[in-house]
């Protein structure tokens, strides 16, 4: 047993680096004029960038780990509607570091190990929901195909735009399917402890790839899943992780330096990505964050790679205790939310062009969706307005939900727009003078309940903008 304690506590201690690292590439990825339109999300941003700082100070300290947990929901609860779903998943995970902290304050024998598998298993129900979704007509179809876009996109940032694949629909087709075959079999290899090792390797390098993308931040997304996915290693591949690293520890240099690099960059990034967006600070984030995901995911991938082939797979195994069975629940049914149409944000369904409205899917496994609020069966259609992103909806041929242009009447209340809406045409001055800007919300389908804009051409194409499947 005590062996065993070891091993978890030092799959735990990589964790907690690895955990901190995410929440600081999710702040230099996500600036936003905080500071001056949400005062509530600027102070838990700083808070979030010194508990991410403070744990990687004191990676074997469960205080500060905890209180970046505690930050976290409620950072990702002012963030709501527009939240990445690397962001839910991050807030689930935390949410249940927390239950495990407050079960082991109330039950003498719960353990912090307890944490391990309830994220596995959350993490592995997040990834399979994110490779289903991928199943379906429009992202295999290469002129669609979210995996040719992002593709085209990362080889062109690169300067080597010879290896498109979008001008042939033949590669195309093949780079999605690819795509699609890649991430099932991370979950299917990942989920058998025998072809862990092998599934865990190509997890990383796969989403090491796609955030090396330098016309799109990735970074935020891929470091959560490095975080998560450590908690999948063997016992035998943690203790050559330790070995490594006592090595390192041995090597001439000054500890001192290194913690303030740690508190330098904690508050450069909370600081910077509260401010004005006019200032540019986002564009130095995101380069920073471009240089130090070369470096950081670069390495975690070679140190992955550096354990495929350790000798003595050793397994560890725990029972999820029934308090935190909660948080793998709450993942599955964000991952329904798409299919029965209660929204189609943030639902385990990035980036893969799926379809789930009004009753029908482009999913090829499914027949059709099960449309519990008909929320999508009410679109209001651009007819033309001084708004550019409303724009972009007419010439882009996209329609917004009325509770999606609710939303959005509320957040920018200047500009004028005219509208159609149950086939009638409707002008407003003043977004913020309409009716549907007065019209009450509740809390919880302000921040929760989103959908993002339903394309009205007949394949469902990849959407970069206005709440982009992310």
């Amino acid at each position: 047993m005590a062996q065993a304690s070891y091993f978890d506590t030092a799959r735990l201690t990589w964790f907690a680096r690895a955990w901190a690292v995410a929440a600081l590439f999710h702040l230099a990825g996500n600036p936003r004029d905080a500071l001056n339109t949400n005062p509530a999300l600027a102070i838990l941003t700083l808070l979030l960038a010194a508990a991410a700082a403070a744990t990687l100070l004191r990676p074997h300290d469960k205080r500060p780990l905890t209180a970046l947990c505690a930050l976290v929901p409620l950072h990702a609860w002012q963030e709501a509607p527009v939240v990445g779903n690397h962001w839910v998943l991050y807030a689930l995970l935390s949410l249940a570091l927390l239950l495990t902290a407050c079960r082991r304050a109330l039950v003498p024998m719960a353990q912090w190990q307890d944490f391990i598998p309830t994220a596995r298993l959350t993490l592995l129900i997040a990834y399979g929901f994110a490779a289903f979704a991928k199943i379906n007509a429009d992202f295999l179809n290469p002129a669609v195909s979210c995996a040719v876009y992002y593709h085209d996109q990362l080889v062109n940032s690169w300067g080597l735009p010879a290896l498109q694949v979008s001008g042939s629909p033949g590669l195309g087709r093949a780079m999605a399917l690819l795509a699609m075959l890649t991430e099932l079999a991370v979950f299917l290899m990942v989920s058998v402890p025998w072809t862990r090792r092998a599934g865990l390797a190509l997890a990383f390098c796969f989403h090491w790839l796609l955030a090396m993308d330098l016309d799109q931040h990735f970074w935020d997304f891929s470091s959560v899943l490095f975080a998560g996915f450590l908690l999948f290693l063997d016992d035998a591949q943690i203790a050559c992780l330790e070995a490594w690293k006592d090595r390192v520890t041995r090597l001439p240099f000054r500890p001192v330096f290194l913690k303030a690099l740690v508190i330098l960059a904690g508050v450069t990034i909370g600081g910077l990505s509260i401010l004005p967006i006019s200032l540019s600070y986002d564009d130095a984030l995101v380069e920073v964050g471009h240089f130090t995901w070369l470096v950081y995911g670069t390495t975690m991938v070679l140190l992955i790679l550096g354990l495929l082939f350790h000798s003595d797979m050793k397994w560890d195994s725990h029972r999820i205790p029934l308090l935190l069975l909660v948080i793998p629940t709450l993942a599955v049914l964000n991952g329904l939310t798409p299919y029965f149409e209660i929204k189609t944000g943030f639902g385990w369904n990035m980036y893969s062009n799926l379809r789930t409205v009004g009753g029908y899917t482009n999913h090829l496994l499914l027949p059709g969706t099960l449309d519990l609020t008909g929320k999508q069966r009410d679109l209001v259609y651009i007819v033309n307005s001084s708004n550019s992103e409303l724009n972009h909806m007419k010439n882009d041929e996209y329609a917004l939900t009325y509770s999606e242009f609710r939303k959005f009447a509320r957040r920018y209340p200047e500009g004028a727009v005219t509208y159609k809406r149950h086939g009638v045409v409707q002008h407003v001055q003043r977004l913020g003078d309409s009716p549907p800007a007065q019209e009450y919300m509740s809390v919880l389908e302000t921040r929760l309940l989103s959908f993002r804009p339903v394309d009205l051409q007949p394949a469902e194409r990849c959407l970069p903008f206005f709440n982009p499947a992310r």
